[in-house]
């Protein structure tokens, strides 16, 4: 029999897939979506809560409840993943790239002022790496300008800043269920709001358009079996995509859920022996997390000095012939994505962020998901033991 990963048994996850597999309510009752969505109300104090199927989908029900589309721009961070910018292109609008800062790798506000036009239709900073935004500062722009903000959270579980959890305060927040994330249903995604109007977009857009579908999970629009049965009836008001998540999905991300708290604590006990393996290499620049700021550590960031890629691979493959556990590239810049390239972005910004293009070539990200404190300990000591052999050989 295969061995199963204690990341996903050592909770409820067996006992609530059970769950979902004998239940013999009606198939319109989703019992953990229903758990899942009041979890994240709970924990972020917010109105509003949609469990969806994937990250990538919140962020699209997000946009389009912002109103997203045709003749419209967003500006985000080109210090990321594809998706925010993609999830707009394929809506038909405009992306805009702000630089980052040069010690949290995340969007700078005043970037961010600069390229706001009268079609700006949203803003969306992505904390990453588990840092969040300086998204007090972003809200105040926004505000100036009237834009909705939609927080890309999907790193970021449980980040804190100036004391409040990341998340709550903008417009919109999303946070991913992936499979590497700090609670995981494989894939996944929740969008939050104290926006009803949003709220009720997002859901109808996220869930098909159903005309019973409302801003609140918990308060569907009840249908009489005899109306909906009817040759006659309307189930659609709205244009809608299918988005929503399945109860198995669910039910492992609720078992997830009620560990959150010990899952990211974990992670930030690992950063703490990365920060002190990195202390005695001080060419090497791990994520700044200033002042106000609690990372929740997706994965520690370093900035190092392998300015060419030759070393930069060198390293990572004496790493790994050498009993170490493998590492990962930042991802590249988004406008130099091959299919950026294709629509004219990677001409259009090359150089415009600087400080984007000069550190994501050399960061190296290292894992923080281990079981244990144990666990991390090895690796990095191993990790330890192979810096001082190559780098300073």
């Amino acid at each position: 029999m295969m061995d199963m990963d204690p990341k996903w048994t050592d909770g409820n996850e067996l006992k609530y897939l059970k769950q979902v597999l004998e239940n013999k309510q009606s198939v319109r009752d989703n019992p953990f979506t229903d758990r899942l969505e009041q979890h994240f109300k709970k924990k972020y104090k917010c109105k509003f809560a949609i469990a969806l199927n994937s990250g990538a989908s919140a962020l699209h029900c997000a946009m389009y409840a912002a109103g997203v589309g045709p003749g419209t721009e967003i500006i985000t961070s080109p210090y990321s993943v594809l998706w925010d910018a993609e999830i707009a292109l394929i809506m038909g609008a405009t992306v805009k790239f702000a630089d980052i800062k040069y010690n949290t790798h995340n969007i700078n506000a005043k970037e961010i002022e600069k390229l706001i036009t009268k079609k700006t239709r949203a803003i969306v900073p992505v904390s990453y790496h588990g840092l969040p935004c300086d998204i007090d500062e972003i809200n105040k722009v926004a505000k100036k300008y009237k834009i909705p903000v939609i927080e890309d959270n999907a790193q970021t579980m449980l980040g804190e800043y100036n004391g409040r959890l990341v998340g709550k305060d903008s417009d919109m927040s999303m946070f991913s269920l992936e499979r590497t994330k700090h609670i995981s249903c494989h894939e996944g995604g929740v969008l939050l709001t104290n926006n009803e109007r949003y709220a009720k977009i997002a859901r109808k857009f996220g869930g098909g358009g159903f005309t019973n579908l409302t801003s609140d999970k918990s308060k569907l629009i009840a249908i009489i079996p005899s109306e909906f049965q009817s040759p006659d009836h309307k189930r659609h008001d709205s244009l809608g995509l299918n988005y929503r998540i399945s109860e198995f999905q669910a039910a492992v991300a609720c078992a997830q859920f009620e560990r959150v708290d010990e899952k990211v604590f974990l992670r930030r006990e690992i950063a703490k022996v990365y920060n002190d393996v990195f202390s005695n290499f001080t060419e090497f620049e791990p994520q700044d997390e200033p002042t106000g700021y609690k990372n929740s550590y997706f994965s520690f960031c370093v900035k190092t000095p392998f300015q060419k890629l030759k070393k930069w691979k060198s390293f990572y493959n004496y790493h790994l012939k050498n009993s170490g556990d493998s590492f990962y590239a930042m991802m590249s810049i988004v406008y130099q994505e091959d299919i950026m390239k294709k629509l004219g972005y990677a001409k259009k910004y090359k150089g415009k962020c600087e400080i984007a293009e000069q550190i994501q070539p050399n960061c190296m990200l290292f894992k923080t998901n281990y079981r244990s404190i144990k666990e991390a300990k090895k690796n990095i000591y191993i990790l330890q033991k192979n810096l001082k052999n190559h780098y300073k050989s």
